[in-house]
């Protein structure tokens, strides 16, 4: 039993790597553009629109604007959704024989996964924001500008908004789960139909709830504590980003993040079941 859960667990993981590549490959530009949009306000630049934010980067730095905090995102990416699918596939089975509820252990599963997650990837993902809006291209550089310059701690900053961010997979996966139920057969690999109805929907629902706690988190992983003195911690932001730019700050970059995440999560979502599917027809 417990070598069959251990593969259970590896093969989940192994899944969430492919996931987490497959969405850095297709989607690295708009995600720049989406980080860039993000924190604007704080740095007085302004980009209007999705094309012309990714044409205001090509035009002023090329391609490699465009790719800039790759290699951050390809550390990542991948960390990130194979430590989340390998932990929620355990945690939401887990939960379900707690409670005798196949939702309410898809919920909690999906947001103790969450949780685990952000600890383990937040030093990772403020990495990647600081080079993505900074003037560093090393992510082996920043790690090091970071350290020296702000301690160790630092890389722990926006892990509140992080965890608040949580909200995020606990609306997301378990209404996955539910259009997968309705939608798909587990016993067969998923279909390019089957997984657009079933991680965009979600997704939509997810991104709307959550979207201004992205902003914060990726405001407080730029923001460099020791010299900016405007604001300090996660209430100090988001009183002084209302008193300066009004609520519709927080949804900077929305638009552009829909024509972003949707295309990443159903290429996210169907890499993953399909890699899982394969993997799964392997004998244990």
């Amino acid at each position: 039993m417990g070598k069959e859960t251990n593969s259970h667990w590896l093969v989940n993981f192994i899944s969430g790597i492919s996931a987490g590549v497959a969405h850095v490959v297709c989607c690295a530009p708009l995600d720049t553009a989406r980080t860039r949009m993000q924190v604007q306000g704080l740095y007085n630049t302004h980009y209007r629109g999705m094309l012309s934010t990714v044409s205001t980067i090509y035009n002023y730095e090329g391609v490699r604007g465009l790719y800039k905090g790759v290699q951050a995102s390809l550390i990542a990416y991948p960390t990130s959704w194979s430590v989340y699918f390998a932990s929620y596939d355990v945690l939401k089975n887990f939960f379900r024989k707690k409670t005798g509820s196949e939702y309410l252990g898809n919920l909690l599963g999906s947001g103790c996964a969450g949780i685990l997650g952000s600890f383990i990837s937040n030093p990772l993902w403020l990495i990647r924001a600081r080079v993505q809006v900074g003037s560093q291209t090393s992510v082996y550089k920043a790690f090091l500008d970071i350290a020296r310059r702000e301690g160790p701690l630092s890389f722990f900053q926006g892990l509140s908004a992080s965890l608040l961010g949580v909200v995020h997979v606990v609306v997301q996966f378990p209404l996955y789960e539910i259009a997968k139920k309705h939608f798909h057969k587990e016993d067969t690999p998923p279909n390019f139909l089957e997984m657009v109805i079933c991680s965009c929907g979600p997704k939509v629902v997810a991104g709307f709830c959550s979207y201004p706690l992205e902003t914060i988190r990726t405001r407080l992983f730029v923001h460099n504590k020791t010299q900016d003195k405007r604001f300090l911690g996660l209430t100090s932001l988001i009183s002084y980003t209302l008193k300066n730019e009004g609520i519709k700050a927080f949804y900077s970059g929305y638009t552009l993040n829909l024509v972003r995440v949707l295309p990443a999560t159903f290429i996210t979502l169907y890499t993953y079941e399909n890699v899982l599917y394969f993997l799964k027809a392997f004998p244990q």
